[in-house]
Order: structure tokens, then sequence, then C-alpha cells
């Protein structure tokens, strides 16, 4: 016979905790950052929409974002308001409280929030918007693909997530150079 541990009941309210979160990236930048994603501890990527609201003021929602959906998010693929409305996973938005260099992350349930705290529907990011002194950090390469291979380029990239006017856009920056 097998003995298994006891896994004690959680109450609602222990379940959700507070995380750290560290920043990674600023896409959007005015006054203060209104878009930046952040990961926490285990790895967990975060998008986060700056938002006001009359008792608290300025706050940010997150929403919990997979690699490949942040990515079809920062090649403009997918509305920002969609991040949220429809998040990959339950439970997946958080109350994110800026104070000097700490990031706290609290649960929020997808009911308590508010209209006003969601972005505006039919923000597409643009990569291409990226400044040079950007937070945001890419690697460029430079490819070289045989004209029997571009099927197979376009397939890698639509499977990447990457969309194929951001990227035309960007290699028509390359070669300007």
């Amino acid at each position: 016979m097998v003995a298994y541990p006891i896994v004690p009941k959680v109450k609602p309210q222990d379940a959700y905790d507070m995380r750290q979160l560290t920043l990674t990236a600023t896409l959007e930048f005015y006054d203060v950052p209104q878009i930046f994603t952040a990961t926490d501890a285990t790895g967990t990527r975060y998008l986060c929409t700056l938002y006001y609201n009359e008792t608290d003021g300025y706050r940010y929602l997150g929403v919990q974002i997979s690699e490949p959906r942040l990515m079809a998010f920062i090649g403009g693929q997918l509305d920002l308001r969609d991040a949220y409305k429809f998040p990959e996973v339950e439970n997946a938005l958080y109350i994110v409280n800026v104070v000097d260099e700490r990031i706290d992350a609290t649960p929020v349930l997808a009911v308590d929030v508010d209209e006003d705290m969601l972005p505006e529907p039919g923000y597409f990011f643009d990569s291409v918007d990226l400044s040079t002194d950007s937070d945001l950090q890419a690697d460029t390469y430079q490819l070289e693909v045989p004209a029997h291979d571009r099927i197979t380029f376009s397939t890698l990239i639509s499977r990447m997530g990457w969309h194929a006017s951001s990227l035309g856009k960007t290699l028509r920056k390359i070669a300007a150079l």
C-alpha cells in the first residue's frame, strides 16, 4: 500500500497570493510605462497595461501570457483587449502595483475587472515602432533564403507567430542600412 501525503484544504483567499514580478521589457512609454512585460520567479510571463481608477489612481492590469501569444501581440496579430478578455488559462488576471523598483501582482477574478480597466478594442502593437533605446532587446539575424525554399521560410514565419507585414517592414529597414 502506498502512503500519500495529506493535502490540506486551502481557503479561496489563501489560494490567491501576491507575486513579485521582474520587468522584462517596456513596450509603450509615455511619461511612465503604459505597456510592459514581466516575469515571476517561476518564469511565467505577464503582459501589463496601465489604467486609471478614481479610488486607487494609476495601476496596471496584468495577464499571464505564453511566449507564442506574447509574440503574436508584439507582431501585431493579437488585439490587446483580447489578451485580457480571452486569457489562455483561468484566473490569469492580476492587479499590478509598481512602487519604486518593486512590482507586485495580486490575482483578481475576471468578474471583478471593470470595463474601464480594460484596454480599448482595436489596439494592435506594431513592433516596428520600437525605438532603439527601448528596453526590449532583440537579436538580429541575416538570412539568405534560396528561391526554392521561400515557401518553407513563409511557413516558418507563420508558425513562429511572426506577422508577415511587420517582418517585411523590418526586412526593408535592414535592406536600407
